[in-house]
């Protein structure tokens, strides 16, 4: 299957910068849509901040491709049934990683359904970004440009997130860098509307009502999580436990109000985007609240610094960044 990954993932490159044009190109384009032009100005404008703030733009988003669906891939994990152990994809340069992105929705269901019959666990959703970690100039895509009222909200939001990964990246460690990419995406966009449009703003004021129902929400998947961990290293037997999961994942749906049925490969999701949350607020907190050396003693991290590939408890090493960044501002 990894052959036939690379290979549909090249394909699927090779699409967008087919179809990639400049930027300004598009916004002096007079058959643009106004609201497309508006968004595409207002990347100009987020990309300048967060070059203030520490950021290299890596020659990312200075084009932009108009897709003719509403996602760019489609993001597929896998998990024991009993366990909160991922299937792990390996490649070549790259490393491993406990997800994959399918460019064609048929292939990944078709590779969902192998995944199923193999008893495993799967969660498959829709994603409308993603970064090449700094290997390749990212576009931005018309996925990317919300048709709701949250638009500035969520471009700002998504194009740190991924300018994250094109600037900090750990080979192998799928859960540090999409969790310190959660953590600069949603602080650093905060900061930019704040920036932006005024502290008292309605962006600002309706930006914080979604971080707060997503933290109540994220809550909840963590609770769901431990219960379920705990269930699957108890002395019950396998019939007890899958019952159990059953009443345990059929309530977090109905509770949350969600269309698809929480799985371990879906809790797992979750936890590789949104662990160590607090623990990073608070290195953010001893940089003296300054991305710079924030970014500074993460791109000092080593493979070493883990211990191991694939680590999900990463609080420790994030912990242990605190006194590097206080020294650091010390001694300038």
């Amino acid at each position: 299957m990894q052959t036939r990954y690379v290979i549909q993932a090249g394909l699927g490159q090779a699409e967008l910068w087919s179809l990639a044009r400049d930027v300004d190109d598009v916004i002096a384009d007079p058959s643009t849509d106004e609201r497309t032009r508006i968004l595409l100005e207002e990347t100009k404008i987020i990309m300048n901040f967060a070059q203030k703030n520490g950021f290299d733009s890596k020659g990312n988003y200075e084009q932009y491709v108009e897709l003719n669906r509403g996602q760019v891939v489609w993001f597929l994990a896998a998990a024991k049934p009993l366990a909160f152990e991922a299937e792990i994809w390996n490649f070549p340069l790259v490393g491993s990683f406990p997800y994959l992105g399918w460019f064609d929705r048929r292939e990944a269901m078709q590779i969902r359904r192998r995944l199923k019959k193999r008893g495993l666990d799967v969660y498959m959703r829709p994603v409308n970004a993603y970064s090449t970690g700094g290997w390749l100039d990212d576009p931005i895509l018309s996925s990317m440009l919300s048709p709701h009222d949250d638009a500035f909200r969520y471009l700002s939001n998504i194009l740190l997130h991924e300018l994250t990964h094109a600037n900090l990246l750990v080979n192998d460690q799928a859960t540090f860098n999409e969790s310190v990419a959660s953590f600069v995406g949603d602080t650093m966009a905060e900061e930019y509307l704040i920036w932006r449009f005024g502290a008292e703003s309605e962006e600002v004021s309706i930006y914080r009502e979604e971080a707060a129902r997503s933290l109540v929400r994220g809550t909840r998947f963590v609770q769901a999580h431990d219960e379920l961990a705990k269930l699957y290293e108890s002395k019950k037997s396998d019939k007890e436990k899958l019952a159990k999961k059953e009443s345990i994942t059929v309530a977090l749906q109905q509770e949350l109000g969600l269309s698809w049925r929480p799985n371990n490969a879906s809790l797992l999701g979750f936890k590789v985007y949104n662990t160590g949350q607090k623990e990073f607020a608070n290195l953010y907190k001893a940089c003296g609240n300054s991305w710079a050396p924030f970014f500074k003693v993460i791109l000092e991290l080593k493979a070493s610094d883990f211990g191991e590939e694939q680590l999900e408890e990463i609080d420790p090493v994030i912990q242990k960044m605190a006194p590097r960044c206080q020294a650091l501002i010390k001694s300038s």
